[in-house]
């Protein structure tokens, strides 16, 4: 009787093909809301860094140029940094202009004792021309996440919370 040698086997079984693809499935269901939280918080610190470039040069400003400066958010969803005393009318139109969009909100919160009860004018946030910046809350929400930043009024450096 004739011996026929053993066939190697080649391939994978169709078994073997479906745990892979399932394996592969979880692995990308993990890894995607890692991803996306990453991205998100990305998009969150690239808003406060816009936004702290702002607060940045009207301290600088108010410094080099000896006169205070504002961040002035605006009725018409603007955030403007200008003199406080615009020498000319391109001053007082703002030397910096971010724009509030539909999906976001911008909030100033200064302490109780630098607002007046019942008024409801523009926020206005100053920056004094010896260095020093009223104490300042800001909060972002919107498409970019969330973010909170306490000022401190002698360095005017933040300290930021991303949500």
């Amino acid at each position: 009787m004739a011996r026929h040698p053993s066939r190697v086997k080649s391939g994978f079984t169709l078994l073997e093909v479906i745990l892979a693809l399932l394996i592969a499935a979880l692995v990308i269901s993990v890894a995607i809301p890692s991803l996306t939280g990453v991205m998100q918080g990305s998009k969150a610190q690239d808003s406060f860094s816009d936004f702290d470039a702002m607060a940045q040069e009207a301290h600088t400003r108010s410094l080099e140029e000896g006169r205070n400066y504002v961040i002035v958010w605006g009725r018409e969803k603007t955030v403007r940094m200008r003199p406080e005393e615009p020498a000319n009318p391109s001053e007082a139109k703002g030397m910096q202009t971010r724009k509030i969009q539909k999906n976001e909100t911008l909030e100033l919160h200064l302490p109780a004792a630098l607002t007046e009860k019942g008024s409801t004018p523009d926020a206005i946030w100053t920056f004094w021309s010896n260095g020093i910046c009223e104490p300042a809350e800001v909060r972002y929400q919107g498409g970019a996440g969330a973010w909170s930043a306490v000022y401190n009024p002698f360095t005017v450096q933040a300290e930021v919370n991303y949500d």
